[in-house]
């Protein structure tokens, strides 16, 4: 299996509403949320990786902050084995706008977003990663103190 790390952004506005971006892949329809980021490059850093893709896919500047958690998860049907790290992120201009994904010709990118605590719960769209739907906003709400930071590795087909 190949190796692919991804860093990604977790970013609040003032209404404790999560940014999120919804992605639709162009040949299968499968859609899901997730939050901006995505894979390093070359030799930038996670948080490097975290800035250049909150700019691209939402058009907004972030500063990373604090990792929060660690997932893993193996793609057997692409062979890839994913690891991902989430940072608290802060951002002076809420207003956001859909970017893209300069990697791909068919963007997956439909919308970004910000949601609700219950938005995200009740939504029938999948929603990576999962702790987003539940134990995040308590983890959220105790400062990531004494939280679980590493989310378990998965196995995805």
């Amino acid at each position: 299996m190949k190796f692919r790390v991804r860093a990604a952004a977790i970013i609040l506005n003032d209404n404790k509403e999560l940014l999120m971006v919804h992605h639709r892949h162009p040949k299968t329809g499968e859609e899901w949320l997730t939050l901006p980021g995505g894979g390093l490059e070359g030799s930038e850093s996670a948080t490097e990786a975290i800035i250049r893709e909150v700019k691209e896919e939402c058009r907004i500047d972030c500063t990373p902050e604090k990792l929060v958690y660690v997932r893993e998860f193996l793609d057997f049907e692409s062979q890839v084995h994913h690891v991902e790290l989430f940072f608290t992120a802060h951002v002076e201009n809420f207003e956001i706008q859909k970017g893209i994904d300069p990697e791909f010709e068919e963007q997956f990118i439909i919308n970004v977003e910000f949601l609700s605590q219950n938005k995200i719960k009740e939504v029938e769209t999948a929603v990576f990663p999962e702790v987003l739907r539940d134990t995040f906003w308590v983890d959220l709400q105790n400062g990531f103190s004494a939280h679980t930071t590493y989310l378990g590795k998965r196995r995805w087909k």
